[in-house]
């Protein structure tokens, strides 16, 4: 990243910061969100894409998506509720969902640069 200005860098993170966050106003559903925002970050990884794309769509986009404190809140609300079992597998179908998510959004963004390369 080091041949991008502060600036620039600046400006694609929150430039793509906004659509993630209205996105995720729109969703509303911190486990939805989450598990959208992985998958979207397993194709970029997948991808291989430079550096500025990968800090407005990473950076920017899906870490404006994702929302870690919403999902946290989810869980401690269940629990203030009393609401164990459920809190608990908020927390397992997360983790389990996000890196399962993780995983295929990869493997998509990995072929899709292999078919690309392939032309």
């Amino acid at each position: 990243m080091k041949d991008i200005s502060f600036k620039n860098q600046l400006f694609l993170v929150s430039s793509a910061a906004i659509p993630g966050a209205l996105l995720r106003s729109q969703l509303n559903s911190s486990f939805l969100v989450n598990i959208l925002g992985v998958f979207i970050m397993g194709c970029i990884a997948g991808l291989k894409l430079n550096s500025p794309a990968q800090l407005f769509l990473l950076i920017g986009f899906c870490g404006s998506l994702t929302t870690f404190s919403g999902w946290m809140m989810d869980v401690f609300a269940l629990i203030r509720g009393g609401f164990f079992f459920q809190a608990s597998l908020l927390i397992a179908s997360t983790l389990m969902f996000g890196f399962l998510s993780l995983t295929l959004g990869f493997l998509l963004g990995r072929t899709i640069k292999q078919l690309f390369l392939s032309l």
